[in-house]
């Protein structure tokens, strides 16, 4: 497994998140049909976090890139159980937000200090989080 492979999968479990926040938006869904793509969408992460984790020695990456997509991707599994399952737990609202606003942080820091331009992606899918946070 080489940096392309890692780099393709998380491109996928990024554009995975927001297909199933437009689904449940635009679509009526089941309860079923949300339960089964959120335990898709969390096996899926839990499997890109063991393998970039087995293989992180060999990439030779910076520690920046996987606090960055760690972060992103606990942010995507709060805000896909708070707007699917709990959309009235104070619980995840307060996890969501802060590992949200932790995402924007480790963004930013990737973007201005290491001048690594996926932080801005970061940066305005985290403040899209909050967006829908705030209107749902």
């Amino acid at each position: 497994m080489n940096i392309k492979f890692f780099d393709n999968y998380f491109k996928s479990i990024f554009l995975a998140f927001w297909f199933i926040v437009w689904y449940k938006w635009v679509i009526i869904s089941t309860y079923k049909i949300d339960l089964i793509t959120t335990t898709i969408f969390i096996v899926y992460c839990l499997t890109y976090i063991v393998l970039f984790y087995f293989n992180y020695n060999k990439l030779k990456i910076k520690n920046i890139t996987f606090k960055y997509q760690l972060s992103i991707i606990i942010s995507f599994v709060f805000s896909l159980e708070n707007f699917m399952f709990f959309p009235n737990s104070i619980l995840l609202l307060i996890l969501k937000t802060i590992s949200t606003l932790i995402c924007i942080y480790i963004s930013h820091k990737m973007l201005f200090e290491y001048k690594i331009e996926e932080g801005l992606v970061g940066i305005i899918s985290s403040f899209l989080l909050l967006v829908i946070t705030l209107l749902y």
